[in-house]
């Protein structure tokens, strides 16, 4: 019995000291194999994460002024569970932030914890929640930092900039074509809630930003004055739609791109397609001058002003009463037979590789999304017809971007060039990527060969169609065009057509090449007269800014 009892006693004496070892052994386990998970959950009972969206890259001009940037705002919430007086709370919120007291509260009714009440509220309301936050009534009250997408220059170039959402993402143009560069993931930043529901971040938590600021080739002032000129004249004319664009032509760089009407996003500079007509006898007649087929001297037979180029297609002048053209007097009076005749003469092989070589029905890589091609048909298809009326700019699809570029080269010496709209992007870490840099496609023309077609050009502004050009102290060199269109029945149409003018000033040094279109003017008019003009108010106050010198030797 006593040896019983004694065994009893050692055995509840083990226990005893078993107890204390299992739990030290299985604390010592908890805290050292099984800290983190432990440290995790306390972490996430204490600590939310957060998600706050980062400020979005600034869009700027070539000068470093900004089109497009991002300003903070806030957004008022509630966390219900955290409010002292829900009445008190709602009724300062309906009068602080002018919201139906009634809005609130159906809001409030939701199953969630947590609701916005306004989102990008006012600076002055922002001021007046943040300062009760710490009081009783704005128990419960969150104020959310967010960003809005401001245009500090309204509408302009936004057609180049597009659009971009509240959650930082780009919808169109260049904001969503350059949205990697220009954003950065949400930022989810480990925050935890006070007692009365104020947020507090972890400060020990530190951010680099890898956003970028994306620089365009666009010269703001540029921009503005070929919108206002663009503008001015598709009222005027009543056009459907309206380009103008403006081009450095030594270094390809677009220093303005204006579009009607504005759609973000969309730029017709790049988008739209049309046949060129009378400014594309500048690309043909400088193919043949290159290639031999045609001198400047030579006189042109104008079949008595009415051409029968094939059975049943009459080519005609009804603006002059010459019998023979010279090409100074081809450009000047814009006659589609000598055009056509020297395209013939040239041949479609030589005309198809002159058109390829200028950059027409291929993408120009401006990179800018919707960018059309354009449309050449292969030589091997044309007949007799199509050489002669490519002459003349019909039977080819063209871009404004492709036409300006082309005129650049002439007045590059005949030397191709890229065209760039992006001039670079710069980080926060100092860091430039895509820098712009001048680059040579090819040699279009011989030198020689873009000499005299600079002459030619400055003569269709001095004594034909393109006079109202004409910038006094300047010479410039341009071609008008007046292209009818097709029509829904078939044909061509006297009452629909594209008016353009195409030039590039000064001509003995240009610094400018400037295109001018209007689509489809319900005013019956003329290159000459409608877009030549705008031209003119585009590139003087331009010529101005830069300081260029008059190139005339009798200006006064």
């Amino acid at each position: 019995m006593v040896s019983t009892l004694k065994t009893r006693m050692r055995v509840m004496g083990l226990l005893m000291l078993l107890i204390p070892l299992v739990i030290f052994v299985r604390l010592f386990y908890m805290q050292t194999f099984l800290h983190e998970e432990f440290s995790s959950k306390a972490e996430r009972a204490i600590y939310n994460y957060l998600a706050e969206d980062r400020i979005r890259g600034k869009i700027l001009d070539i000068n470093g002024r900004s089109l497009a940037e991002s300003v903070r705002t806030h957004s008022c919430g509630i966390s219900k569970r955290y409010v002292q007086d829900k009445n008190k709370t709602v009724d300062f919120l309906a009068q602080t932030l002018d919201i139906p007291k009634k809005q609130i509260l159906e809001k409030w009714k939701q199953n969630t914890p947590f609701f916005f009440v306004a989102k990008k509220i006012k600076p002055d309301n922002y001021i007046k929640i943040a300062e009760i936050l710490r009081t009783p009534l704005g128990q419960g009250l969150e104020l959310t930092p967010e960003y809005e997408r401001i245009h500090p220059y309204d509408k302009s170039a936004l057609d180049l900039l597009g659009a971009a959402n509240s959650k930082n993402l780009g919808l169109s143009g260049l904001e969503q074509m350059y949205n990697s560069e220009l954003s950065q993931d949400i930022s989810k930043k480990r925050a935890k809630h006070a007692r009365r529901g104020a947020i507090i971040y972890d400060r020990n938590l530190k951010e680099e930003l890898s956003v970028g600021n994306l620089y365009l080739t666009i010269d703001e002032v540029a921009q503005y004055h070929a919108e206002k000129a663009l503008y001015k004249a598709v009222e005027e004319v009543g056009a459907e739609r309206g380009v103008a664009l403006v081009q450095e032509p030594a270094s390809g760089k677009i220093l303005a791109a204006a579009s009607y009407p504005v759609v973000d996003g969309q730029s017709l500079a790049f988008q739209f397609t049309y046949e060129p007509g009378s400014t594309f006898k500048t690309i043909a007649i400088a193919a043949a001058l290159d290639a031999g087929s045609a001198s400047i001297t030579d006189a042109v037979d104008m079949e008595g002003r009415q051409w029968e180029v094939a059975k049943g297609f009459i080519v005609k002048d009804n603006q002059h009463k010459k019998d023979f053209l010279s090409i100074p007097e081809i450009m000047q009076l814009s006659s589609n037979i000598g055009a056509g005749k020297i395209a013939l003469d040239l041949g479609a092989k030589n005309l198809f590789y002159y058109i390829k070589a200028f950059g027409f029905g291929s993408k120009t890589d401006i990179n800018f999304n919707g960018e059309s091609k354009g449309s050449v048909a292969m030589y091997t298809k044309w007949t007799k017809v199509d050489t002669v009326t490519k002459g003349y700019g019909y039977g080819i699809a063209v871009t404004p971007i492709q036409l300006i570029n082309a005129y650049s080269a002439i007045a590059n010496g005949g030397v191709l060039m890229q065209p760039h709209l992006i001039d670079r992007i710069e980080y926060a870490n100092k860091k430039i990527e895509k820098r712009a840099k001048p680059i040579k496609i090819r040699r279009v023309l011989k030198t020689d060969t873009a000499v005299t077609m600079t002459k030619v050009l400055q003569s269709v502004v001095e004594n034909g169609s393109g006079k109202r050009a004409q910038i006094k102290g300047y010479n410039v060199a341009g071609k008008t065009g007046t292209a009818e269109k097709l029509s829904k029945e078939g044909g061509y149409g006297k009452r629909s057509h594209v008016v353009s003018f195409c030039g590039f000033v000064p001509a003995t040094k240009p610094q400018f090449t400037i295109l001018v279109i209007l689509d489809n003017p319900a005013k019956y008019t003329f290159g000459g007269t409608a877009a030549a003009p705008v031209f003119k108010e585009i590139a003087q106050p331009l010529l101005a800014r830069k300081g260029v010198k008059p190139d005339q030797l009798d200006f006064d």
